[in-house]
């Protein structure tokens, strides 16, 4: 059963800007109910195969996984990257299955895959929720889909099994140390620090 890892996250609540491998910038904060319609439009915008990948159906309902991905409560925590018009280019979230231990989810505009956005989110995550008692990271993909498996390989060096006809990801979140050492640092982490199947609810 799940507990309450984030109670406090006092730690998130300014946005930080962070490089992307083509130089440009964006910002990354906390995501909250407000974004929900900003949110609904970014999922919206999605390419339909990029809806298939990340929800397991191109047609999922887009106005509810809005709804559940604005949700940032005790047992999850929700990242939002904004470009320099203050519009939604990523957003991930992971979701506390038990103690210690949470899944992870990303999705990232279409136009700016493979610029590494994927990756800092993940990593941010990672950051806060070790800071915060979770240890593993999981997350279930789609077979075909070979980028974001490179993302928790090449940078987390995650354990990837077959499972039931999904990859299932694992990976201690205190991996996001080998990001930096293997990518270099790319922006300021919060003032207390030093991308898969839906998880559960979305």
């Amino acid at each position: 059963m799940a507990g309450a890892a984030f109670s406090d996250l006092g730690d998130l609540e300014e946005p930080t800007t962070i490089s992307l491998r083509d130089g440009s910038t964006a910002k990354v904060r906390l995501s909250t109910e407000r974004d929900e319609p900003a949110l609904r439009e970014f999922l919206a915008g999605l390419c339909l195969d990029a809806r298939r990948l990340r929800f397991f159906s191109g047609g999922v309902d887009v106005a509810q996984a809005a709804h559940l991905s604005a949700t940032t409560g005790i047992d999850r925590i929700g990242l939002l990257a904004l470009d320099e018009l203050g519009e939604p280019i990523g957003h991930a979230v992971c979701i506390e299955t038990r103690p210690g231990r949470a899944e992870v989810a990303v999705e990232v505009a279409d136009r700016l895959h493979g610029l590494g956005l994927g990756t800092i989110l993940v990593e941010r995550l990672a950051v806060v929720a070790e800071r915060h008692g979770i240890t593993t990271f999981s997350a279930q993909v789609l077979p075909d889909n070979s980028p974001m498996l490179a993302v928790f390989r090449d940078g987390f060096d995650a354990h990837v099994s077959w499972r039931a006809g999904v990859e299932v990801v694992e990976f201690p979140t205190a991996a996001w140390r080998l990001t930096l050492e293997r990518y270099g640092r790319r922006a300021e982490c919060p003032p207390r620090c030093t991308a898969f199947r839906r998880p559960p609810e979305l």
